[in-house]
């Protein structure tokens, strides 16, 4: 009877023409995923804005332009390489014991390691040792970052209709780009009251430690929401639940189809993480510590940029849907490669020249979307291309462990020192990272007609 009710009410959700009608059960669930992602790029992302004008605090008197610049990177890359392990773990936690509950183990743990990071000391109080407190802290809270989002895009899409899941997967990433907005609006406000003038300058000494408090309050507010709104997706309530008791989601991940979609997912999205690195990542250490431009001209650009991409979301989610992702994954590979690229080269060689920074943030605000402006097809699709009994496995294995090597950009940035200046080694990331969008999307089939509902892949 409770089966037959269930499926009656996904009849209806169906035949639901906008987001807006959707019931109010599953609006709920999407503005969940929304908060989810936003607190998620709040705590992932805060170092790369907030620490970039505070770098000194942690490094070493004397430290050169390129090592202090690299340690800021490290900072970033610690993050990102344990956020697969967290993925792996709290996918299979998702996947065998609900998506919810894989979510409200993971945030609190997000949120502690957080707001850890607000009162850690500087290299005068413990030398190095305040870098290494710092790296923990971060691989610990990327740990369980990957864990947090590991369910947030099955129990989204798995609530919505078929000819919604574009829209749906718009909606629910705008968070990212908000998120992004958020942390550069609060370094512009801090920058602005307290100047970070040097390694004795308010912000400096403590300036820097108020917005990981604020991310903190915001994960504890976001995890109180998600446990009185959310509820278990359909699948796993009912034909899913039976299945995935029997058997283990990473394991079947590693077999025939299901190996064969995760390694298409693993190229593109090691496309996707290495352009959005090389400039969203990147620029805020490239243009304030390496070429000299003001810290508050960069984060003001950063949430132009970012509030735009939010907007943009929704067109490129209408398009995924209205002609095919994979179609739109291909063609926005070819336009990074080829347009991305070359408005980052002459955004850095205008930055380099001393050239008008409005221009320069400009310029490259247009490379964030051609770049960051798939994320919702790119997650949408990863949904869609495994069946439900490994889907959040998939998930949470494919976007988050394709974020490894492109983690490790600053590395890559000084090999190619070697042959390229510096400041212009994201360009050639870029590049790279486009030709690995188009060919991982070409290697897979188009998915916006699959059954979300599917326990089994034939």
């Amino acid at each position: 009877m409770q089966l037959d009710t269930d499926r009656a009410s996904l009849d209806e959700i169906e035949r639901t023409p906008t987001l807006r009608s959707l019931p109010k059960k599953t609006r709920r669930v999407m503005n969940a995923a929304a908060l989810g992602f936003y607190v998620d790029v709040i705590d992932i992302y805060l170092p790369t804005v907030v620490l970039a004008p505070a770098i000194v605090f942690f490094a070493p008197p004397g430290t050169s332009l390129a090592s202090s610049t690299t340690m800021f990177y490290i900072i970033f890359a610690a993050t990102l390489i344990a956020r697969p392990f967290g993925a792996v773990v709290f996918g299979h936690i998702a996947d065998t014991v609900g998506r919810r509950r894989s979510v409200s183990i993971a945030i609190p743990c997000v949120a502690i390691a957080t707001l850890a990071m607000a009162v850690l000391p500087g290299y005068a109080s413990l030398g190095i040792g305040a870098y290494v407190m710092m790296l923990i802290i971060r691989f610990v809270g990327g740990f369980f970052m990957g864990g947090a989002t590991a369910g947030l895009p099955a129990l989204a899409m798995e609530s919505s209709p078929k000819h919604l899941r574009g829209a749906v997967g718009a909606y629910t990433n705008i968070g990212y780009p908000l998120g992004a907005a958020t942390i550069s609006v609060a370094a512009a406000v801090l920058l602005h009251y307290l100047p970070a003038n040097g390694i004795g300058s308010a912000y400096v000494q403590w300036g820097w430690r108020i917005p990981f408090v604020l991310g903190a309050l915001a994960t504890f507010g976001f995890l109180i929401y998600f446990r009185r709104v959310a509820a278990e997706s359909l699948p796993v309530d009912t034909e899913a639940k039976a299945t995935t008791r029997r058997h283990r989601p990473l394991a079947e991940l590693t077999k025939g189809r299901n190996r064969r979609s995760l390694i298409q997912i693993l190229v593109m999205m090691s496309g996707v993480w290495l352009g959005f690195h090389a400039i969203s990542s990147a620029v805020p250490g490239v243009l304030v510590n390496y070429l000299g431009q003001s810290a508050s001209t960069v984060s003001q650009g950063l949430v132009a940029a970012n509030v735009v991409l939010a907007l943009c979301y929704f067109g490129y989610g209408a398009l995924g849907q209205r002609v095919g992702r994979r179609k739109v994954l291909m063609w926005a590979g070819v336009s990074v490669t080829t347009v991305a690229a070359s408005l980052y080269a002459v955004a850095l060689l205008n930055a380099s020249n001393g050239g008008s920074g409005l221009i320069t943030m400009a310029l490259i605000g247009v490379c964030i979307i051609l770049v960051a402006g798939i994320f919702p097809v790119s997650v949408t699709y990863i949904t869609e291309r495994f069946p439900t009994n490994v889907r959040a496995s998939g998930f949470a294995v494919g976007y988050s462990v394709a974020t490894v090597l492109p983690a490790l950009y600053s590395f890559y940035m000084l090999g190619l020192e070697i042959w390229v200046p510096y400041s212009y080694t994201p360009v050639v990331l870029v590049v790279i990272a486009g030709c690995l969008i188009t060919y991982g999307a070409w290697l897979g089939p188009e998915t916006r007609d699959v059954d979300m509902d599917a326990v089994e892949q034939d």
